[in-house]
C-alpha cells in the first residue's frame, strides 16, 4: 500500500507540473485522481497483486541465485575468511561497522572461531549506514594486507556508537597497523571493487540491512546470538 501511494503521489506530482500553466490547482488534480480512484477500485488491487507477483519474482530469482552460486562467492579467496578451510560448515556475515547489531554479533562469532567446531567464516563488508561505514570497510580490507583485518574487525566492532575517520585511524595505530600503509592500500583499486562487489551480491540475495548470514546457503537476517547459531549450524550438519 505504501508502494502505491509513492506512486500517487509521483502521479499527482507530474500531473501538477504538467497542468499548472492550464490553470488547474494542487486541489483540482488532487480532486481528479481522487475521483478516478473512487470510479474505478480496482486499480488498487492490480496494483497490489502486481506488487505481490513482482516481489514473489524476485524472492524466486535470488532464492535461486544462492542455490546456484553460493559456493562460488562462499569461496572467493578476495573476501576475509577464518577457520577450516576445509569446513563442513561455511559462514558468510554481511557487516557495517557501525551497525549495533552487528557489534552485538561479535562476541557470538569470535566464540564460534574459538570453538571446536569445523567452521569457515568470511565477513562481506557492506557499507550501507554512512560515509564512515566505507572508511571503515575500506580500512579492515586494507589492514589484511598487513595480516590484521579480523584484528581491526573486531576493535571497531566494539567501539559503542559510530566511528569516525580519526578514531578509526587511531584504533589501527593502537593494534600496531602501519598507518601510512593503511591509508595507501585503502585507496587500492581492489578494495573499491571487492565493496561494489558486496553491494552487488547483497543486491542479488535482496539483502536490505546488517548484519546479514548466509549459512550453507540459507540466509539468514539480523542479529544472532551464540545458541541461535550453534543451533543453525547443527541443522546444518543434519542436513549434509
Amino acid at each position: 500500500m505504501i508502494k502505491i501511494l509513492h506512486i500517487l503521489l509521483l502521479v499527482l506530482f507530474m500531473s501538477y507540473n504538467g497542468h499548472a500553466q492550464e490553470g488547474f490547482s494542487k486541489e483540482d488534480i488532487e480532486d481528479i485522481i481522487y475521483e478516478y480512484i473512487m470510479e474505478n477500485p480496482e486499480i488498487i488491487l492490480e496494483s497490489v497483486d502486481n506488487l505481490r507477483k513482482k516481489m514473489e519474482a524476485s524472492s524466486i530469482e535470488s532464492d535461486n541465485f544462492l542455490k546456484d552460486e553460493f559456493d562460488t562467492f562462499a569461496n572467493d579467496n578476495n573476501i576475509p575468511n577464518f577457520g577450516d578451510p576445509n569446513a563442513k560448515v561455511i559462514i558468510i556475515e554481511f557487516v557495517d561497522y557501525n551497525c549495533g547489531y552487528c557489534k552485538k554479533s561479535l562476541d557470538a562469532i569470535t566464540r564460534l572461531l574459538n570453538s571446536e567446531l569445523s567452521l569457515k567464516i568470511s565477513f562481506r563488508d557492506y557499507p550501507i549506514l554512512s560515509a564512515s561505514s566505507k572508511f571503515a570497510a575500506k580500512a579492515a580490507l586494507a589492514a589484511k594486507k598487513q595480516g590484521k583485518y579480523f584484528e581491526l574487525h573486531s576493535e571497531l566492532l566494539n567501539v559503542k556508537g559510530n566511528l569516525s575517520e580519526e578514531k578509526i585511524l587511531e584504533i589501527a595505530k593502537n593494534i600496531d597497523i602501519d598507518v601510512a600503509k593503511l591509508k595507501i592500500d585503502m585507496e587500492d583499486p581492489e578494495i573499491a571493487v571487492i565493496i561494489q562487489n558486496n553491494e552487488n551480491l547483497a543486491k542479488k540475495l535482496n539483502i536490505r540491512g546488517t548484519p546479514t548470514f548466509i549459512i550453507n546457503g540459507k540466509l539468514y537476517a539480523g542479529a544472532l546470538e551464540f545458541d541461535k547459531l550453534r543451533a543453525l549450524i547443527d541443522k546444518a550438519l543434519s542436513e549434509i
